[in-house]
């Protein structure tokens, strides 16, 4: 059995109007997120409202935005405004331990830093680029969806309905991003 969730261009930019303005905090892991450090100087990438959001076939999703980077240096934390900003977000379901996992793979394509040279915009995105490669938010979607749901004791020997995922798979057309997921239904007899 297969389920396919898509989402339009359209449904994209309303879901980007919800998100946006964002901070991704470049510096923190897992093990920090429990317990935030005051000592060092934050590196920071904070996403201002998309000016653009295009669906890229076979790749992604690409936004647009004006933002700000701060990056620590020598024990300060200077803010630079961008001008713009073209991100590619690459949705990709990855398979691991506990099952299958969409991630979502954050890479910056473009920056205009205000007043810099495109030689120091490159250098810059390099370092941002392979400080955003250790971040993928994730949604381990086998987990939230293999479910054993009872069926109480009217059906014996039948005691409830078994849902398990069994793989996931993206497509990324010019106007809509898809989720494929198939599922294998069965049942937990007690006979």
């Amino acid at each position: 059995m297969w389920l396919e969730a898509i989402i339009s261009q359209e449904d994209l930019v309303q879901v980007m109007g919800e998100f946006l303005p964002v901070k991704i905090l470049l510096d923190q892991d897992e093990e920090d997120e429990k317990e935030e450090k005051k000592d060092e100087p934050e590196r920071s990438l904070l996403l201002h409202p998309a000016t653009q959001v295009t669906l890229v076939p076979d790749q992604g999703v690409r936004v647009t935005c004006p933002a700000e980077l701060t990056w620590s240096i020598a024990g300060m934390s200077p803010t630079m405004k961008l001008d713009e900003l073209s991100v590619m977000i690459r949705p990709q379901v990855v398979e691991k331990n506990k099952g299958n996992v969409l991630e979502l793979v954050i890479e910056v394509e473009e920056a205009d830093f205000h007043s810099l040279p495109a030689f120091i915009d490159h250098t810059i995105v390099k370092a941002l680029n392979a400080a955003l490669a250790t971040k993928n938010p994730a949604w381990n979607f086998t987990e939230t969806l293999t479910r054993k749901v009872g069926l109480g004791t009217m059906l014996d020997p039948v005691e409830a309905l078994k849902i398990e995922v069994q793989w996931g798979k993206t497509r990324i057309g010019g106007e809509v991003l898809g989720l494929v997921l198939s599922f294998k239904i069965g049942f937990v007899r007690n006979d």
